[in-house]
C-alpha cells in the first residue's frame, strides 16, 4: 500500500530565527486533498556525556513553552550546514565548559514527527576535559553530574520528560546491550 502524500503547494506563514511555519496542500494516497501545517526546523545535536566516575552531565533550563525548568542533556542547533558532530562538540563546551575526548554517534530522533521536520542527532561523550562555559546571550542554565542509576530512577519516576534525554538513554542502553550480547 502506498502511504506517501504528494505536496501540491506550500505557503510560508512565518519565518523565524529557528523555525519557519508552512501550510501545504497535499494529495493523499486515497485521492483526496488535505492541508498540512509544517514547522521547518534546523537540525540539532544532543550529548549524553559521562565523566570518569560514570556520572552523567545534565542541565536544568527554563523552557518557556512549558513554563517550567526541565532537566535534560546538553544540546543545541546546527549552524547552517554544520556537521552534527561538530555541533555536539561546540554545544557541549559552550553550555557546560567540557570538551569530549571521545564522541560517538548513537543515532537520530524525529522528536515530533506529526508536524515538524526537526532531527536531533545524539552522541555519547566520554573522556571529558574541563575548559570554560560560554553561553549564548539568551541562555541561562545550571549543569552538574549525577550517577547514571539516579538518571534512570528519575526517568522511571516521570521526572525527566525531555524526549532527547529519554532517547539518548535508550540509545545508550541499546548500545551497551549490543556490546554485551544481550
Amino acid at each position: 500500500m502506498n502511504l506517501k502524500e504528494k505536496k501540491l503547494s506550500s505557503k510560508e506563514i512565518y519565518k523565524g530565527k529557528i523555525i519557519n511555519l508552512y501550510v501545504d496542500d497535499v494529495l493523499l494516497p486515497n485521492g483526496q486533498e488535505s492541508k498540512r501545517e509544517v514547522v521547518r526546523h534546523c537540525r540539532a545535536s544532543a550529548i549524553l556525556a559521562f565523566n570518569d566516575k560514570g556520572e552523567v552531565l545534565l542541565e536544568k533550563q527554563y523552557r518557556y513553552p512549558y513554563d517550567e525548568v526541565i532537566t535534560e542533556i546538553p544540546a543545541g542547533k546546527c549552524d547552517g550546514n554544520e556537521d552534527p558532530m561538530d555541533t555536539a562538540r561546540r554545544e557541549l563546551e559552550e553550555e557546560t565548559g567540557y570538551q569530549a575526548g571521545s564522541l560517538t554517534y548513537l543515532g537520530k530522533i524525529y522528536p515530533t514527527c506529526a508536524y515538524t521536520d526537526e532531527i536531533i542527532h545524539i552522541f555519547l561523550a566520554k573522556d571529558l576535559v574541563k575548559t570554560h562555559q560560554h553561553l549564548d546571550a539568551d541562555e541561562s542554565l545550571e549543569y552538574g553530574f549525577i550517577p547514571f542509576h539516579e538518571l534512570i530512577k528519575a526517568i522511571s519516576e516521570d521526572k525527566i520528560p525531555d524526549a532527547k534525554t529519554l532517547a539518548a538513554v535508550s540509545f545508550y542502553l541499546a548500545s551497551e546491550a549490543k556490546k554485551s550480547g544481550k
